[in-house]
């Protein structure tokens, strides 16, 4: 038997067939697959120390995707930071802008909002700016531009502003179909439809549908468990909790075979309310107990502040109403404390109406009034709007300077 002598032409040829390899292994089998994480870890041992800025970047490329699609967040926290060091070193606007979009994603799944906003509008920024030197030197993955809308408009809406979330949600979307790349309008659409379900914006969670549709004519396996899950949750919040439950369930056993864990404290925290909408609270809060285990070993906190709230909704209705006042209380103060104003005026206004129930109206007023009136957009949308009916009910018990004016 005759074999090839290993050779520097031979390892050049190699390592150019696994990085390219790669991307395409990640669209078509998955983020974290076993088989994806062994192709990049080959290309990575055939790199070394060496390479070119390009090939470098691809093999973090998929160190990152893989640490994040299996919720290890610290892990790809770390590979965020060394994207941004290599970004730095090689002054390149494309791996700067990578480097960047992948921070914030990865800051926003830690709950740290603020920071997040920061690196996605600066992904934005480098993008606005060097948009031919981005698209000509990185061919693979998701459009960066695309991406980081679709993370900002996230981003925004913990941070209280569903309006201009609702808006670079419609940017990206609109970007992608004029992209025309599958693989970055089935991802678009399938964060669409999830930010739909995070904000109730019926709009956007339609997109659920199509987003499903473009995943399984194209074989994309990660959007498709993203918006089949959106479709079970849009069904168990009609009314159809059974079935919603059963497709969500499917969807995350799905994305589980494929080593996609990320997200799992949301996709729980919705399972958990599908069984309360039925009355089925303890099975709820144990579906939370899941969700609250998954936080604390992943590090994975942007739904925090909601397995609280959802916690306090349940140990309320079971009539436990000293714990689900913590809970609710711990709901609110998380949500300060990570500048989620979206989750902080969902916590003031279920705290609000559970102290309201106990008969103490004015203190649920000073709750709930100095939360509403921090927003300045939104008051269309079902949270807020629910947040200003409570509001005028408890306006006569607190006096005239209580009455509320927004919207």
């Amino acid at each position: 038997m005759i074999t090839q002598a290993a050779s520097p032409t031979r390892a050049r040829k190699e390592l150019d067939l696994y990085l390219a390899l790669g991307p395409a292994m990640v669209a078509t089998d998955g983020y974290a697959t076993p088989e994806t994480r062994r192709i990049f870890s080959h290309a990575r041992d055939l790199l070394g120390d060496g390479g070119t800025p390009k090939e470098q970047m691809t093999v973090l490329w998929g160190a990152y995707l893989a640490h994040g699609m299996q919720a290890e967040h610290d892990a790809a926290h770390e590979a965020a930071r060394q994207f941004l060091a290599l970004a730095d070193r090689h002054q390149h606007p494309a791996v700067s802008a990578l480097a960047n979009r992948f921070m914030g994603q990865t800051l926003y799944m830690m709950g740290k909002f603020a920071d997040a906003r920061l690196h996605l509008e600066r992904t934005l920024a480098l993008c606005a700016a060097n948009q031919e030197t981005i698209v000509a030197y990185r061919r693979f993955g998701i459009d960066d531009q695309t991406g980081a809308l679709s993370h900002l408009a996230s981003t925004l809406l913990m941070l209280g502003y569903p309006e201009q979330s609702a808006a670079a949600a419609g940017q990206a979307v609109a970007r992608a179909r004029g992209l025309g790349l599958v693989f970055t309008i089935a991802t678009t659409l399938s964060h669409a439809a999830m930010l739909g379900i995070l904000s109730g914006n019926d709009e956007l969670a339609a997109y659920a549908h199509e987003a499903t549709a473009c995943s399984v004519e194209h074989g994309l396996p990660d959007p498709e468990y993203w918006a089949r899950f959106s479709q079970g949750a849009l069904l168990a919040q009609g009314g159809q909790a059974q079935r919603g439950i059963a497709l969500m369930r499917e969807a995350m056993a799905a994305g589980e075979s494929n080593a996609n864990r990320s997200r799992r404290t949301f996709y729980l925290g919705h399972v958990a309310s599908a069984h309360a909408g039925q009355g089925e609270f303890q099975a709820g809060l144990a579906v939370l107990d899941q969700a609250f285990e998954i936080m604390d070993t992943a590090n994975e906190r942007f739904f925090e502040a909601e397995l609280h709230r959802l916690r306090g909704t349940m140990l309320s209705a079971l009539g436990d109403k000293n714990a689900a006042e913590a809970a609710l209380r711990r709901a609110l103060t998380t949500a300060g404390h990570q500048d989620a104003r979206w989750w902080e005026l969902r916590a003031a206004t279920t705290l609000a109406r559970h102290l309201s129930d106990e008969g103490k109206r004015s203190e649920a007023y000073s709750v709930l009034q100095p939360v509403y009136s921090w927003f300045r957009e939104g008051f269309d949308t079902r949270d807020l709007k629910g947040a200003k009916a409570l509001l005028d009910e408890l306006r006569d018990v607190s006096g005239p300077q209580a009455r509320v004016h927004r919207g």
